[in-house]
């Protein structure tokens, strides 16, 4: 359990090797230490820090407990200042540090806000010590690969003493905001090893691995020798003694471990850990000794394609950014391995649902989202590219195909099959398939189709690969002449797809399929539309791969109808026909999604027996020259 804010432990000594704790904050019932106050957008005088219980600007939690810090750096424009400070807090002449956790995000990634931290003997920065600078957007120093609460230690000066203030300084480069959580001032332990990254990604080829990573010594002790650990699974512990180290009080280590492991196909959770710091057995804190990661080995490499959801309105004036930064990637990646969606808000394109799951990703507009992971991807160029090459880089575990288009021009519908393969069996799976209907080239009358641009405005250039300059066409730019492309016109199966299409447990190069349709408007253009399927990991939210074709309005409708094709007898003990004029070829498949039976060219005149399938529900599909149709079976 915490303690309380603002909690004085006060020792005699050291006792059991745990360092001296002098003061801890954690911000669950007040902010506690006092703030400086700074003017924001709108002119108004507000508090530089203030408690919070959920973050916005970026969109988090406290670290543990119920509040967090926050630096308002998102309303207060670039260079606005201030201060948090700590009561006053006696010294006694040892080695000391300020142990906190910052929220680090990928949002604005060119605005370096920041906060430093300083030591004072008055509670102002005059005379005052700068300790650490720390950065907010990951991609600044310290960088750091993923987005989340990050921990970090700064060092008072040796043998620090007297009365003295701790000093939180934030500076706003108009960015996100800028969290932190679970202060604690305290003397340096004399061992305190941290393990602090390991070199292992989440998939790879089955094959020889190394395990490599940095240590990090945060205790005052110097570190000569250390265990470094790892074990896959509950198999066999692999422990190598390092020694012959110096490693000093804030430097690091770069070790590859002895053994390597195997990795056959399959999922895995491997853990590595660090002990026996100089022989000496546990450190002082335990806490961040180990990491443990989740990782796959596939049987081949997919192609691999990366979506950007961005939010975007007519109303949004910066957002004449994305609609370059769209245009420009997919003129780049014209190897299908970018999908661009343009998620509305509040104009006359907007859809409510997708509207509300992006705005629960994203701080403002214009900014997205690259495959669900990286939250607050500005809509730039280089922001996009940024995101796209990291997740370009990550191993699929599916892929995903279109396949049975059929388009009905009478009725409007389009249906279509959405089809998953794994790159390797699992047998405790949790994904989902959605899709998205896109449409390019929307224009529109109203007024709510006028883009405003404050590029114009503020007359700043921003021209795309075609070399025209947006700042050239007005702001508004006129609902007569401005197109929007890309854009999101409905969700099938909702943000995060239809659950129980894929089964919980998946065998490697095995088609799981789901069936999608959906009504186009008499305002929407079937020729400019585009169908998008998604595979979503349900765990983590994130766009596993992902698939886009344009609709095809070649394709007629099903020739077959409910009227017209039958399997009877249904329920049927196993001998079954198909009551149809065409040759079809049909596959029955299981609730599972597995093709358990296919057979090619069946007439009316042939029987199909199925009695070697256990009893249940199926779904008979069949294909034939005109399209397809599926059909519930019952076998008893």
């Amino acid at each position: 359990m915490k303690k309380i804010t603002l909690l004085f432990i006060l020792f005699l000594g050291i006792l059991n090797s745990h360092a001296q704790v002098l003061l801890t904050n954690n911000f669950d019932t007040t902010l506690g230490w006092t703030t400086t106050t700074m003017t924001n957008d709108a002119g108004t005088t507000v508090a530089a820090w203030s408690r919070k219980t959920t973050g916005v600007a970026p969109n988090c939690s406290p670290f543990s407990g119920a509040g967090m810090a926050k630096f308002d750096s998102y309303d207060v424009t670039a260079g606005g200042t201030g201060r948090l400070t700590s009561p006053i807090i006696a010294f006694a002449g040892l080695d000391y540090r300020v142990r906190f956790n910052m929220y680090r995000d990928s949002g604005y990634s060119t605005n370096a806000d920041l906060i430093k931290i300083y030591v004072n003997s008055t509670n102002t920065l005059t005379g005052a010590t700068l300790l650490e600078t720390y950065r907010r957007p990951i991609n600044l120093a310290p960088v750091e690969t993923t987005e989340g609460w990050h921990e970090y230690i700064a060092n008072l000066p040796a043998a620090t003493t007297g009365n003295q203030y701790i000093i939180f300084s934030g500076t706003s480069a108009y960015g996100n905001n800028i969290y932190i959580d679970q202060i604690s001032v305290e003397q340096i332990p004399s061992n305190d090893g941290q393990l602090a990254s390991i070199g292992l990604n989440s998939f790879y080829t089955a094959g020889q691995n190394t395990i490599a990573g940095v240590i990090k010594n945060l205790g005052s002790t110097t570190i000569n020798s250390i265990d470094v650990n790892w074990q896959l699974d509950s198999g066999s512990i692999h422990t190598q003694t390092v020694s012959g180290l110096s490693i000093a009080n804030n430097q690091s280590y770069n070790f590859t471990h002895q053994d390597a492991w195997n990795g056959t196909p399959g999922q895995y959770s491997i853990k590595v850990w660090i002990s026996n710091i100089n022989g000496a057995g546990a450190d002082t804190n335990a806490t961040n000794d180990q990491i443990i990661k989740t990782i796959y080995v596939v049987n081949e490499i997919y192609p691999k394609t990366t979506v950007y959801e961005e939010g975007t309105g007519t109303w949004c004036g910066w957002c004449v950014r994305g609609h370059v930064g769209l245009k420009d990637m997919l003129h780049n990646h014209q190897d299908d391995t970018f999908i661009g969606i343009a998620v509305h808000n509040n104009d006359p394109m907007v859809v409510t649902a997708y509207d509300a799951a992006i705005g629960t990703f994203i701080s403002g507009y214009p900014s997205g989202i690259m495959n669900r992971v990286h939250s607050d991807v500005d809509a730039g160029l280089s922001a996009l590219e940024d995101a796209y090459t990291k997740e370009i880089a990550r191993v699929p575990l599916a892929k995903v195909n279109i396949q049975n288009q059929n388009w009905n021009p009478t009725t409007r519908v389009a249906s279509f099959d959405a089809v998953a393969t794994f790159a390797l069996d699992i047998p405790n799976a949790n994904f989902n398939l959605a899709a998205v209907i896109v449409e390019n080239g929307v224009t529109g009358t109203a007024t709510g189709y006028a883009q405003t641009n404050y590029y114009n405005s503020n007359s700043i250039d921003i021209i795309d690969w075609e070399g025209i300059n947006w700042r050239n066409l007005g702001n508004p730019i006129p609902a007569a002449t401005m197109v929007y492309n890309h854009v999101g016109r409905a969700l099938l199966g909702g943000f995060g797809g239809v659950q129980g299409s894929i089964p919980t447990s998946l065998t490697y190069n095995a088609p799981y399929t789901y069936s999608f349709s959906y009504t186009l408007p008499a305002t929407q253009n079937e020729v400019n539309t585009e169908l998008v399927v998604l595979v979503i990991d349900n765990v983590s939210g994130e766009i596993i791969n992902a698939r886009a074709v344009n609709l095809d309005t070649t394709l007629k409708a099903n020739s077959f109808t409910k009227n017209d094709v039958n399997v009877y007898p249904n329920p049927s003990t196993g001998i079954v026909h198909v009551d149809t004029d065409e040759a079809v070829n049909i596959s029955i498949i299981d609730i599972l999604g597995k093709t358990v039976y296919t057979a090619n060219n069946v007439t009316k005149e042939k029987a199909i027996d199925l009695a070697h399938l256990q009893k249940g529900v199926y779904i008979a599909k069949m294909t034939g020259a005109m399209g397809s149709f599926s059909k519930k079976l019952i076998l008893k």
